[in-house]
């Protein structure tokens, strides 16, 4: 039987002394005094001296190592390695670890931290950092802030895929990897070649639009090669082979129509519904019935930034020697700096000071709130063009800065404003047939003298059919057309058609019916104003999106205005307004606007609009109908009942009056009749006036009403 140790004997020496070779004695036995190591030593590798077995016995077990104190004890294999990861996470690449710096011992390490007490925690603390400390505090805020905007469904967008001339793999491969290598070093090398003339010819306008990047021109012949091998197995040799030599030989018109079709014009977006089909509730020739209930007065629209009355002469004139006397300084619409224009240019031939703006493309978005923001810490506002927060430098570098005015003594300086004229035989649409209305809208470029009018857009309402689409020559000398927005590049005005002689018939119609037309041009916004007031008169229903904006482009005072800005206001109120794409991919379920760098396209947005306007008819028909209107003969008829609105009040105070006095006419003669029923019960019967019960009795007023007393009230059955 095995007993198990004791401490009875550890107060008394053991008798073999230092020879006892028991693993467990349970006798005191002295401390060796020898280094850890040498123990160690000792321990892993006995000389042979140490323990003698003796003849028919099993080996004896390696002796168990004391330590007087945990300092003493030499550190084990895994605090060796804890130990060389934090020196590698404590040395910053600001501060490089010195080679001749002594090592220190490792019996004297201070433990080491717990991982949550050195993360960078977000938001960083405020006190007591250092340089290094406080930038990677700014990273850790920098992912932390990119966290929360992924969690909220506004991820960074993704980074481009880098590839290589390397083919893809595809199945059944035509030609073998080698060859297919070949002939894409072949491809890529023309386009660089032809992209390469591209950038040399190009303005600078469209530099960014038609010269491709590195990546770009390596996906391009990567596509082609790919498309050729999966489409035409049998044919790839003959084929691939032809295109390269079509490249060899391309001009470089093709080469840049090319381009436009594959990188410039963005496909859009399929819809997740397809596109609402109107419906009214009243046929297409009469929905100008109704819209006359959705005029707003223009008046009060100033807090909107209309411009209701033409300024004076003395207004504009008093805003130009403003201008003169400031020496022409403005400031900068898209960095928000101050410059200075030459509206003769400089030696340079600038037309502004300051050198390059930078600036962001897209204006700042704030993100939607949570119940989160508490714990998390509140989102920060970010660009969506390269979803950087908001503070940083721009993304985006012009070579002149831009500026607009909104004051309206100095837009009158530039181009005076006139109300609409009267108009006896407005202009008709193409079919001949009257305007009920027109629907407009206008594309802006910046200029020396600010913002103005590039291109003016109009369809009649509500069948949307085009009455005037132009470009037009502004007064100033062009510094930005504002390509990214207004969809108007220099090649339109190049190769646009003097309006007189785009009225007259083509004589030899375009064979190309996918090629884009050219537009017709006038000289300058006075022209343009003309042909737009020639379809109009005061009472024609001018329809447009924040039309404001357009109005005073066109420095026009119209009294007989629809803007669907306030037909669909925002719910928080002004400044927040909501934008045409919105409002149409969600009341008409279409996707406008999918030009990306291409723009915007002024006669798309002039028939989103127009059918937003439609769709606000509908429902107000629906709601007169329900009220009892009528359309009779083309006339919107009220219900026969309808008075007046004072008649109504009066009838209606009539009615109150009598129903008041009937009311308190029934009332007084219930308590009349309840206390000559109270008086004849405690009187046996005998009514008279000097009664207690008649004397707690009385009247008041002419209706006769009676008012019992407070001991009436309280013996009152």
């Amino acid at each position: 039987m095995v007993f198990s140790t004791t401490n009875l004997f550890k107060g008394i020496p053991c008798p073999e002394g230092g020879k006892c070779v028991l693993t467990n004695c349970i006798y005191a036995h002295e401390p060796k005094h020898e280094t850890a190591t040498d123990a160690q030593k000792a321990a892993i590798s006995p000389t042979p001296n140490t323990i003698e077995p003796t003849a028919g016995e099993p080996a004896a077990k390696r002796r168990k190592v004391t330590y007087e104190s945990l300092a003493d004890k030499p550190p084990s294999r895994a605090d060796l390695i804890r130990s060389q990861l934090a020196s590698t996470r404590s040395t910053s690449p600001e501060t490089p670890k010195r080679v001749n710096e002594p090592k220190s011992e490792p019996s004297k390490q201070s433990p080491q931290q717990p991982q949550s007490l050195v993360k960078p925690v977000s938001p960083p603390p405020t006190s007591g950092k250092s340089a290094s400390s406080a930038s990677t505090a700014a990273r850790a805020q920098t992912n932390s802030n990119q966290q929360k905007r992924e969690a909220n469904g506004v991820s960074k967008q993704p980074a481009e895929k880098v590839e290589t001339l390397n083919p893809r793999l595809i199945p059944n491969d035509p030609a073998g990897h080698q060859k297919r290598s070949l002939y894409i070093k072949h491809l890529h090398a023309e386009m660089v070649r032809l992209n390469r003339q591209v950038s040399e010819t190009a303005g600078l306008e469209l530099r960014h639009l038609l010269v491709l990047t590195e990546q770009k021109l390596i996906k391009l012949a990567l596509d082609e090669e790919e498309k050729t091998a999966r489409d035409h197995p049998t044919l790839y040799g003959n084929m691939i082979k032809s295109r390269i030599a079509a490249l060899k030989k391309m001009p470089q018109e093709e080469w840049i129509k090319h381009v436009k079709s594959t990188y410039t014009t963005e496909q859009p977006k399929p819809s997740k519904r397809a596109a609402k089909a109107l419906q009214t509730g009243l046929p297409i020739e009469q929905e100008h019935l109704i819209l006359p209930e959705l005029v707003i007065d223009q008046k009060p629209l100033a807090a909107h930034g209309y411009i209701p009355i033409p300024p004076t002469e003395a207004e504009a004139a008093e805003a130009a020697a403003a201008v003169e006397a400031s020496k022409n300084y403005e400031i900068c619409d898209r960095c928000a700096g101050r410059f200075q224009v030459f509206p003769d240019r400089n030696e340079d031939g600038l037309l502004t000071s300051a050198g390059t703006c930078t600036f962001h493309l897209l204006r700042k978005v704030f993100p939607q709130r949570s119940k989160t923001d508490k714990e998390t810490g509140e989102k920060e506002p970010y660009y969506p063009c390269c979803n950087e927060p908001m503070g940083t430098r721009g993304c985006t570098t012009r070579d002149e800065h831009v500026f607009k005015t909104t004051s309206p003594g100095r837009l009158a300086a530039i181009m005076p404003f006139i109300n609409t004229p009267e108009n006896d035989s407005p202009a008709k649409d193409r079919r001949g047939k009257d305007i009920e209305g027109v629907t407009f809208d206008c594309e802006m470029g910046y200029t020396a003298l600010g913002l103005e009018l590039i291109r003016l857009t109009a369809v009649s309402w509500p069948l949307g059919e085009e009455l005037l689409d132009i470009l037009v020559r502004p007064l100033g000398a062009i510094i930005d057309l504002n390509s990214r927005f207004s969809g108007v590049f220099a090649e339109h005005f190049a190769n646009a058609i003097p309006y007189d002689e785009w009225q007259q018939p083509s004589p030899t119609p375009s064979s190309d019916p996918t090629a884009e037309k050219p537009l017709p041009v006038v000289d300058g916004p006075h022209r343009a104003r003309e042909l737009l007031c020639s379809f109009l008169t005061p009472k024609t229903p001018l329809i447009g999106h924040a039309i404001e904006n357009d109005l005073n482009t066109v420095r026009l005072c119209h009294p007989t205005v629809i803007d669907t800005m306030i037909l669909y206001p925002h719910p928080k109120g002004l400044p927040m307004r909501f934008g045409l794409k919105m409002l149409t991919q969600r009341y008409l379920h279409r996707q406008i606007q999918t030009g990306g760098d291409r723009g915007h396209d002024s006669l798309e947005d002039a028939i989103a609009t127009g059918d937003l306007v439609r769709a606000k008819v509908g429902d107000k028909w629906r709601t007169l109908r329900s009220s009892g209107w009528q359309i009779i003969n083309d006339k919107l008829i009220p219900p026969p009942f309808k008075q007046s609105d004072e008649a109504s009040a009066a009838v209606s105070e009539t009615n109150a009056k009598d129903l008041a006095e009937r009311a308190a006419y029934g009332a007084s003669k219930k308590r009349k009749k309840r206390a000559d029923s109270d008086s004849s019960e405690h009187s046996g019967g005998q009514k008279g006036a000097g009664t207690p019960q008649a004397a707690a009795i009385e009247t008041t007023g002419d209706d006769e009403s009676v008012i019992p007393s407070d001991d009436k009230a309280t013996n009152r059955p």
